[in-house]
Parts: C-alpha cells; sequence; structure tokens
C-alpha cells in the first residue's frame, strides 16, 4: 500500500462555506420495523425479509429492526428513527392481534409509511379466535384498501385486468394459472392500484393484488416475489415499490460499493485447504501445497490488488495440524505488501450454534465417543470433563440401540473441523488472532475475523471480536447470474443480531460455484456474471473475489480465479482491504443525517464510510460552498455520488440544481470526480494549491 501527501496546484479560489446547526433538529429516520416469529423460524437469516427485503431497503438507504412477534411491542416514545414498518407474515395469526392493531394505529397516526407483503396476519389469535373485521378493515382503511376477508381460491378464471408494466414483470412474468389470493379493494383515489384481477361477468368480482399510496402499500400473497423451494424471482421490482412506499427520493443513501467515486474492490481467502496437495501438472514433482500454489500464482502476480489472508490456525500449528514448514510458508506470504493479515478461527466451527451454550462432555460423547478407539491424547485434553468412565479411550463403547436425533444439520459429519482441543471461544477467536499475528511482519497484524462453516455465529461470538477490536465478515453468500437469475439471491450489507453487527461478503466464494467443491472446478469464472450484473443498470455492491486456499488445488479452479483477478485489473476501482470494507459496512448502519435545511444535511457517526448517493438525481450537483468536508462528486448511471473527507468527523453535505447538459459540476474550488486511491485530509493552503493524502494500491490514478 502507497501513502503520499500531495501538493496540487489549481487555478482557483478557495471560497468559504457556512456550518449550520443540528442542535434543535432530528435525524431523518431510516429504520423500518419488521417481525418474525421466534417460535416458528427463529433464526432471522432465514426469514423472507432478511434474505429478499433487507437488500433493496439497504440500497435506498434503510435498514431493518427485527421485532418478535412473540414479545410485547416497542412503546412510540422508543421508535425515534423509525420511517415505517414492513410486514410480511408467513400466517394469519399472532398471539395478540388486537393489542398489534392498537399499536399499529398509533405509528400511523404518526404518519409511519406501513407495507404489507402476504398474510395481513391479524386473522386470528393463537387460540383460534377470528379478529373482528371491522377492525381489520380500519387498519387496511389506512391504506385506502378494505377486505370481504374471502378468498378467491379457484383461479383458473381469473385474468389480470390491470397491470403497471412499469413496476411488475421486474424479473418474472405471471404466467399460468394464478395464486389464489384473498380478495382486497382499494377504495379511493389517494392509492394507486398496481396490480389487479378480476373474473367472471360481476363487476364486484375483482380483487387488487398490488397496491401503492402515499402511506406505504400492499401485495397480496405470492404477487411480489415467485418463491418455490430453492428458486425465487421478484415479479415486483422492489426498488421502485419501495422507493415509492418508503418515500426514499429526498434521502440521502449512506453507499456501501464506492470510494472516491469508484466501484471499491476487496479480496479475501479463508484458509481451508491450506495444506491440500496441488493435483496442477506444473507443481506435481514439487508436490507443492495448495497456498503455495495460490502465493506464486494469484497474490505474486497481482500487487496492485490487496487481498486478506485467514488461515485456519490448526492447519498451522505445529500443536495441532501444522508443521515449521507451513509456519515458514505462511510468513512468506502474510509479508507480502498487499496482503492483509486475518484470521479463519482455530478450530474451523462448521455448525457455530453448537457451541453458543458448549459443554465438552457433550461434544465428546455425541462425536469422539463415537470413533471405534477415540485418539489417547485427545481423551486426556476431555478428561476433565468427563467421568472417569467416558475418558478411557480404550474402553470398548458399549453400542446403543434406537435413533437419536443428529444434533447439527446432516451435512456435516462434527461440527468443527478439529476437535483436539475442547472448544473454547477465547481461543477461537483472540488464540487464533495472537497466534497469527506472531507469523506476521513488523506493523502488521491481523484486523479481520473470517466466519468459518455455516457463517453463522452467536451473538457473544460476535461480541467477542468487538471486544479485541478487530473487524468481522462472512455469510449471505450473495449471487446474481445464469444459475441464479434474481436480485433476490443478493445479500444485505450484514446483519443486526441482537446488539452485535455481522457484515456479511459481497459476492459468494467458488464453495458455491462448484456443487460445493465436488464439480464444475471452472464455475468460478461465473462469478463475473454476478459483477457485471450488480454493477449495472444498478450498481448494488462493489466487486468482491473472494475464495479458499484449495482453489490452488485444481488448474480449473485456478484458471478460474486468475482469470476472475484479471477481470477485477481491467475495471476501473478503487482497491481496499477487506477491513476497510467492513467498516464501511458498519459505518452504514450508524450513519446519522441531520436535516439543516432544503437540500442540506450533516453526517454524523458514519464510521469510515465516505460515500452518500443520491438517486435520479442528473439535475443535481454538490453546491461546495455552503458544504463542508465533501472532497468530490460523480455522475453515474442516473446517480449522483458524493465523496467525504474522511478528515471531517462531522462533515456538511448541500446541493443545488445542475443542468444536465454540462460536462462536469462548476465549483469555485476543485474537487475529486473519481481515484484509484483513497483521498481525505483536503484542504487549501493558499491560492492555486490544494493538499490532501492520498492511500492505495496500484497507481494513483485521479481526475
Amino acid at each position: 500500500m502507497k501513502t503520499r501527501r500531495i501538493l496540487l496546484s489549481v487555478l482557483i479560489v478557495l471560497m468559504f462555506w457556512g456550518t449550520g446547526s443540528a442542535n434543535s433538529l432530528s435525524d431523518v429516520p431510516r429504520t423500518i420495523l419488521t417481525f418474525y416469529d421466534s417460535k416458528e423460524n427463529p433464526d432471522i437469516r432465514m426469514t423472507r425479509p432478511h434474505r429478499y427485503v433487507e437488500m433493496p431497503l439497504n440500497h435506498l438507504g434503510l435498514k431493518f429492526k427485527f421485532l418478535d412477534i412473540n414479545k410485547p411491542l416497542p412503546p412510540l416514545k422508543d421508535l425515534g428513527d423509525v420511517r415505517g414498518v414492513f410486514t410480511w407474515f408467513e400466517s394469519d395469526r399472532m398471539p395478540d392481534p388486537l393489542g398489534f392493531l392498537r399499536w399499529a394505529g398509533q405509528l400511523m397516526d404518526k404518519k409511519i409509511k406501513w407495507v404489507i407483503f402476504g398474510n395481513l396476519g391479524i386473522g386470528a389469535d393463537m387460540r383460534g379466535k377470528k379478529t373482528p373485521l371491522p377492525l381489520i378493515n380500519r387498519y387496511l382503511g389506512r391504506l385506502g384498501l378494505r377486505t370481504q376477508e374471502s378468498w378467491k381460491q379457484v383461479t383458473y378464471d381469473v385474468k389480470l385486468s390491470y397491470t403497471d408494466k412499469k413496476m411488475v414483470g421486474f424479473e418474472r412474468p405471471y404466467t399460468g394459472i394464478l395464486t389464489p389470493f384473498p380478495q382486497v379493494y382499494w377504495l379511493d383515489g389517494t392509492s394507486t392500484a398496481i396490480l389487479s384481477a378480476s373474473w367472471g361477468k360481476d363487476l364486484a368480482a375483482k380483487s387488487d393484488l398490488i397496491v401503492i399510496g402515499p402511506d406505504g402499500g400492499y401485495a397480496a400473497p405470492g404477487y411480489a416475489i415467485f418463491d418455490r423451494e430453492d428458486f425465487h424471482q421478484w415479479y415486483l421490482d422492489p426498488f421502485e415499490f419501495f422507493r415509492k412506499a418508503f418515500a426514499t427520493d429526498d434521502l440521502p443513501k449512506p453507499d456501501t460499493t464506492t470510494l472516491s467515486g469508484r466501484r471499491m474492490y476487496y479480496s479475501h481467502i479463508d484458509g481451508d485447504g491450506w495444506r491440500n496437495i496441488t493435483e496442477i501438472e506444473d507443481y506435481h514433482d514439487t508436490r507443492d501445497l495448495s497456498a503455495e500454489v495460490v502465493f506464486k500464482e494469484a497474490l505474486k502476480p497481482f500487487p496492485d490488488l490487496p487481498v486478506t489472508v485467514a488461515p485456519i490456525a490448526a492447519d498451522l500449528d505445529p500443536k495441532w495440524h501444522g508443521s515449521e514448514e507451513i509456519l515458514a510458508q505462511a510468513r512468506k506470504l502474510l509479508a507480502l505488501p498487499q496482503v492483509e493479515a486475518g484470521s479463519h478461527t482455530y478450530s474451523y466451527p462448521f455448525y457455530w450454534e453448537y457451541y453458543k451454550d458448549y459443554k465438552a462432555e457433550k461434544e465428546w460423547k455425541e462425536f469422539l465417543e463415537k470413533k471405534e478407539k477415540p485418539d489417547s491424547l485427545i481423551a486426556k485434553r476431555f478428561a476433565p470433563f468427563l467421568s472417569a468412565r467416558k475418558s478411557q479411550p480404550d474402553q470398548a463403547i458399549e453400542k446403543k440401540s434406537g435413533k437419536k436425533d443428529n444434533p447439527i444439520p446432516k451435512i456435516y459429519d462434527y461440527p468443527r473441523a478439529y476437535l483436539d482441543y475442547p472448544f473454547d471461544l477465547d481461543q477461537e477467536i483472540t488464540g487464533s488472532i495472537e497466534f497469527i499475528n506472531k507469523l506476521c511482519p513488523p506493523g502488521k497484524k491481523v484486523r479481520v475475523l473470517q466466519w468459518s462453516g455455516d457463517t453463522s455465529p452467536f451473538p457473544a461470538a460476535l461480541k467477542k471480536t468487538r471486544q479485541i477490536h478487530v473487524m468481522n465478515i462472512n455469510g449471505g453468500d450473495p449471487r446474481f447470474d445464469s444459475e441464479f437469475p434474481s436480485r433476490s439471491w443478493l445479500a444485505p450489507v450484514g446483519f443486526q443480531n441482537g446488539d452485535q453487527l455481522q457484515i456479511y461478503s459481497s459476492a459468494s466464494n467458488e464453495n458455491t460455484y462448484t456443487e460445493l467443491w465436488e464439480d464444475k472446478f471452472f464455475g468460478f469464472q461465473n462469478l463475473i456474471g454476478t459483477l457485471k450484473n450488480t454493477e449495472s443498470p444498478r450498481r448494488l455492491n462493489p466487486i468482491n473475489i473472494y475464495y479458499h486456499m484449495y482453489s490452488g488445488q485444481k488448474t480449473a479452479s485456478l484458471n478460474a480465479l486468475v482469470k476472475n483477478l484479471k477481470y477485477a485489473r481491467s475495471q476501473e476501482i478503487a482497491p481496499v482491504t477487506t477491513s476497510h470494507y467492513a467498516q464501511i459496512a458498519e459505518g452504514f448502519f450508524s450513519t446519522r443525517l441531520i436535516p439543516l435545511g432544503p437540500k442540506m444535511w450533516r453526517i454524523k457517526n458514519r464510521g469510515r464510510l465516505q460515500t452518500i448517493r443520491f438517486d435520479d438525481a442528473d439535475k443535481l450537483a454538490v453546491d461546495m460552498e455552503k458544504s463542508r468536508g465533501v472532497i468530490g462528486q460523480r455522475h453515474f448511471q442516473g446517480s449522483l455520488y458524493v465523496s467525504l473527507d474522511e478528515a471531517w468527523q462531522d462533515p456538511v453535505l448541500a446541493l443545488k440544481e445542475f443542468s444536465p447538459g454540462e460536462k462536469l459540476p462548476v465549483s469555485a474550488r476543485p474537487y475529486l470526480v473519481q481515484g484509484r486511491w483513497h483521498i481525505w485530509d483536503m484542504a487549501f493552503p493558499r491560492k492555486n494549491q490544494a493538499t490532501f493524502t492520498a492511500q492505495g494500491f496500484g497507481d494513483g490514478e485521479m481526475v
């Protein structure tokens, strides 16, 4: 990485600008409340709002807060940052529908936007007591709707009588016999029907399936998205629908895709397969390990592309499964200037939930004891946690009849890769980082923990990374290509797990492209499809090349990896380290927007996030004279990307009208359009001069 302090001579005069005051003003609300049922689906990661809806909302600058429908609803005084409510209930029952309706009415009275997908969720309580229809219609009436509480179950004669082609048919048209639906009617002219159905000759035989209005919107079950087992595509354009439903046109959008006016690039390697012997013919005689091949073919030839290398400590530690030779190789690899050090844990948990309430005796009994002859050394390590009988490795194990539920998913044989020692969360995270730090050259240390296995850490594991001041990443597995042809396969920026935050990777790794490393070892080259699809017509993700050390095992997988790296090198990018990206992603969740006047905001608590985006902004530009802590702007694909100065804690951003006929917005002081390096601390020490600090990888291109 290169860092430079640059003096730039310019033919321009420095202007002064006002600061404004935000002491008495409230934040622009960015939070959308949504619900899950902890009794039916306790894993929020698997809910439809998180899987399908949160990514489009993130793109629009919004973030979810999940509420358990089985717990008391939050009082209104605690909902200051709430912009709207989104519901997508799997059934039409909840514990207290009447209480929910009272709470909903109070929020709607305060002009909180409300969007309903699927079932209303309020038809009855858990004992089957039905909610009175007038109360249901009072609720729907706030959105300009009403229902007769009847369903159209037989739909062979149903026709779509009205379709807003700009809003539906986004990724998939409605075809064949339509899905059964509840009969809901649009009442007045304040709302607009997006999709309507009718049948027979009776004029009353109709229903509105998707409606949007000034107070929110509605989509009938099965009409927003096609969702069948492992395949899903949007019928509805979620970006356009939620843009209107939650009124985000004037919302400054914290952006995690762009830095210095360019699409960000980052790359990270999980250490899986480090010790695998490569099968590549050129390395047949030397029998190099996969990690050595990655070092020679994917790291050294690309010094301009930063990459985070995260070993599994047990693969390197001679007390586990490593050796002095592997340690030397790791030191060599981590010494490369473009390599950032990461950790991929110590013993590599596959199924993190198993270790949430860990008992060593339980792990011994369920997994190690099942071996015909457990390792005697491992038995001694587990012995302090076991009875004398259970700790004898050579003792015959009594065969028990009957079947017992597998305590972990069937795809795993064991809950972690290495069971050599009893699990210890502190060793797994802090211990692995301290071990890898000893292998780093002076001035370099582990900056990020890359989650292993199912990438679903419990809150205590996430908290541990915060306590030792390292970032965390992995999870989400986003794809959008010919095999996964929908934006619904893309992931949100991260996952708020209780009071802890997990950052997701921005692309899936080669494991999902190769049938879990069983076939199609060339498959990772299809990552390029996702990278293209997430750049245009909307920039949805940065470029992320995320892979494992076992990509150095086979010729096809190595070729695919190198092809991806060459593609990234050919693009206009701003390369950053993985920990830097994770800090930017965290900033998305913490950013506060304080309005100072028309088209003017103070940006607070943004962390390292340095880009604010405005959509449909061809006629807008930054007012550099009124702004403070803004170093650049760039129009791209109809959006305006504004670059902030990291040296300013609370920058002020003001916009002005702009004529699209101008090549670039005119300003009385210089500004950045785009650059490869991260640029900050811009100042104007005297007339015709500007100084700034720049840091990055590769040549410092800049406009």
